[in-house]
């Protein structure tokens, strides 16, 4: 019988920096289940690496703490286990894929050493096994010569290669979930497609559940399930895919949405959104959107909650939905 639970449940996320007055990271809840892409998408700053390294355990050493909040992974919450704990869990059931590979790979190593070492960090297995697992993943990648590339070190190959061993890497032992962290920014439009191509295909393949966290709604529309728009290290918008782009709710989700260009005839000029995501040191109380929004009232003044908007759609405004705002707010006019 399947297990109706969740594969990652997370609730009330918050991450703070000692000394400040708000948290980066502020109440972020969601869940993921087997075989599905969430995608976390908003501009830089806003809180979506910070959340993923905290769900991998990797805060430590660093000011950044978890607040609060759970983040349970098939029997194991995340944000509280021993670190030996997620040692053993990171690389094997959970594992990640950085922004930059040339900064992740070991420049010293062999690319099939160091997919090896990730294969008998978790597995009891001889050394020429791990190297055919090695093999059988860079091919698996759809990296050609796979052998001849086991005994390259990392500058020798483009970087989509490089990307191409990272993803080999993280999918070594079947994790049943895979994070990934602005996978294609450093690539070009050509090789950010093969990329996207091979990881939706490898997810179909082995069911793994994705996080995919960009700021390119390109990469959401072809990647994702479901999809959490954040802002300033709070979810504002939270929907299936289609949910969020036929009928965005929140403003700062309508205003990404109007800055994208289209193929589709004349748009003229572009929206954009005034203003920036405010300093660490000085989030605002209530709506963190509130300085930028076109629809800001008084009482954005209050931090408005994340509210259901209908079956799996959620929105944080007060407001929503802003069509029948806006039409509220053009009777008030005067003649």
């Amino acid at each position: 019988m399947t297990d109706p639970s969740p594969l990652l449940d997370v609730r009330g996320l918050s991450i703070r920096v000692a000394g400040t007055a708000e948290p980066l990271v502020d109440n972020v809840s969601f869940t993921l289940n087997a075989g599905e892409t969430l995608c976390i998408v908003g501009e830089s700053g806003c809180g979506k690496s910070l959340t993923a390294l905290a769900l991998m355990g990797l805060l430590e050493g660093t000011p950044l703490r978890v607040e609060r909040g759970s983040a349970m992974f098939q029997g194991i919450d995340l944000l509280s286990a021993a670190p030996d704990v997620l040692r053993g869990l990171r690389g094997d059931r959970a594992a990640m894929i950085f922004q930059e590979p040339m900064t992740s790979l070991n420049p010293a190593l062999r690319i099939g050493e160091q997919i090896a070492e990730a294969v008998r960090a978790h597995r009891d297995i001889p050394r020429d096994a791990a190297r055919a697992r090695a093999a059988e993943m860079l091919q698996r990648v759809r990296i050609p010569a796979a052998g001849k590339r086991l005994d390259e070190y990392p500058h020798q190959l483009s970087g989509g290669m490089r990307q191409r061993v990272m993803i080999a890497m993280a999918l070594a032992n079947d994790p049943a979930l895979l994070i990934a962290d602005e996978p294609t920014t450093a690539l070009d439009v050509t090789i950010q497609a093969q990329i996207l191509d091979l990881m939706r295909n490898l997810g179909a393949e082995t069911g793994t559940a994705q996080i995919m966290i960009t700021h390119d709604l390109g990469v959401v529309a072809e990647m994702a399930d479901k999809v959490a728009v954040m802002y300033a290290g709070r979810i504002v918008e939270a929907g299936t895919t289609a949910q969020v782009f036929d009928d965005p709710q929140h403003p700062y989700t309508l205003g990404l949405m109007s800055s994208m260009p289209s193929l589709a005839g004349d748009q003229g000029r572009l929206v954009t959104i005034p203003g920036s995501v405010p300093s660490p040191d000085d989030m605002p109380r209530g709506c963190r959107f509130a300085a930028r929004c076109p629809f800001a009232t008084a009482q954005c003044e209050a931090p408005p909650p994340l509210a259901p908007r209908g079956t799996g759609h959620a929105v944080a405004c007060w407001h929503a939905p802003l069509e029948d705002f806006a039409v509220g707010q053009r009777r008030e006019v005067p003649a």
